[in-house]
């Protein structure tokens, strides 16, 4: 079947097929979750889909935003559905080779993409690209949005600030034909960290060790965090002000993002990769060794310690925690207690759950559905029985992560602690005080 053909075929296949899209008969059945094996860990398929793939082409990467969900592969293809029913939106080519794929964005009217040197725009309800813009250099992290900017990190250390719209002297601001450059920020490593574009502020990690925090609308640095080795995938953010960095110095940092106050430091024990999972009053950080701890957000002090094994998150209900072993069995923890539910043995030989050609997965971080998919083109969505409705980690009336209240904030910044080199034996002892501080090195240069 051409390309072309199984793209047309796709969107009428799974419009048919409604949320539950079983597999065609090239898909080997046992591949498909079994909905037995499913329930004895109290799990069912919400959706699943098969992605059209044509000859050697593979699935590369997964991800989500809030409401989108995205399958990339190395025929440069980018598929979009809906992440809550599995509904096809539409597919796109993005070039025509991607040895790799970095995580989408979306905002209210477009998607943003990377392929190799090319950062594209398209239009969230057709896939029609809005644009097109050569970086001059390979992205090393994907990109992050909001309504009027977009970020994305690059292996020359640069992360670039693009504005996305132009203001009218009357009249709403209109879409710009092509990204204009606002700011960049050099940094001292890659930068393999996510961006995150908070209220008016930027927050870039980079494997220099070091957090910038930024104005996004021009180009002011405010200051920066140090610690003793490169950041993580990703930065975190509890309520309102607290910001989580993990870093490989084996260590997990919450500071004041609006004081530059240092709140406390988790020692975890090995470096921390992965981004810290927050689901409402749970802070959850699993370093490489597999080491999984729910923190209390005020302290950082652990309510419960757990070895996985060298297992990753993968995502989090009201009574559970899910992660993934070394060899993508699922392991199963009650989220009050710690203890562990169903260990891979459990889940792959008593329970007869086979997920190990589900290679491909993270870490959901906006409610409690589990996303999961093969190389080959199967992709699975589920969620524990009965919850029809999606959990939501984060409370849709809070105010977004650094919100300035109408009165201000009433604690001065803490003084800057002299720069002090990590230790030889970052598990041993305290951890390295990090450098909230001034950078004027890093400014980003308006262009």
């Amino acid at each position: 079947m051409s390309r072309r053909l199984a793209l047309v075929l796709a969107p009428l296949l799974l419009g048919m097929a409604g949320p539950w899209v079983q597999a065609q008969s090239t898909v080997p059945q046992d591949l498909i979750p079994k909905r037995t094996s499913l329930a004895r860990l109290g799990l069912e398929r919400q959706w699943m889909a098969v992605v059209p793939v044509a000859g050697s082409e593979q699935i590369l990467r997964i991800s989500r935003s809030a409401d989108l969900f995205f399958v990339q592969t190395n025929q440069a293809m980018l598929h979009v559905y809906d992440a809550e029913t599995g509904r096809h939106r539409w597919s796109a080519q993005l070039g025509e080779q991607a040895p790799s794929a970095r995580p989408v964005s979306s905002n209210s009217y477009a998607v943003f993409a990377t392929c190799a040197n090319i950062m594209l725009a398209l239009d969230r309800n057709t896939g029609r690209v809005i644009w097109r813009a050569n970086l001059a250099t390979i992205p090393t992290s994907g990109t992050a949005c909001d309504e009027e900017h977009l970020l994305v990190g690059l292996n020359t250390g640069m992360v670039n600030c693009y504005r996305l719209k132009k203001e009218q002297e009357k009249g709403p601001a209109t879409l710009l034909d092509s990204p204009a450059l606002a700011w960049n920020l050099q940094t001292g490593g890659k930068v393999l960290t996510l961006p995150m574009i908070a209220e008016r502020i930027s927050l870039l990690g980079s494997s220099d060790g070091r957090v910038f925090v930024t104005l996004t609308d021009e180009p002011t640095p405010l200051y920066r965090v140090k610690t003793g080795g490169p950041i993580g995938e990703g930065l975190g953010t509890y309520g309102t002000r607290t910001l989580l960095i993990p870093s490989a110095d084996y260590n997990l940092y919450a500071v004041d993002v609006l004081t530059t106050k240092m709140l406390w430091t988790f020692p975890s024990g090995a470096p921390i990769e992965q981004a810290p999972l927050i689901a409402g009053e749970d802070i959850f950080v699993v370093n490489t060794a597999g080491n999984l701890s729910v923190l209390e957000p005020s302290t950082g002090v652990p309510r419960w310690t757990l070895s996985t094994h060298s297992a990753r998150l993968l995502g989090t209900s009201p009574t559970k925690v899910y992660l993934r072993t070394f060899d993508n069995d699922l392991l199963v923890v009650d989220r009050a207690s710690g203890k562990v539910v169903a260990d891979p043995s459990a889940t792959f030989q008593r329970a007869g759950l086979n997920l190990r050609e589900f290679d491909l997965s993270f870490p959901d971080r906006y409610d409690d559905r589990l996303f999961l998919g093969t190389s080959s083109g199967v992709v699975v969505c589920l969620r524990e029985i009965g919850l029809t409705t999606p959990q939501l980690l984060r409370d849709p009336k809070a105010q977004p992560f650094a919100h300035v209240p109408p009165e201000g904030v009433s604690e001065k910044p803490a003084a800057p602690p002299a720069e002090t080199e990590p230790g030889a034996e970052p598990n041993a002892g305290a951890a390295p005080a990090p450098e909230p501080d001034a950078d004027p090195d890093a400014a980003p240069q308006p262009k």
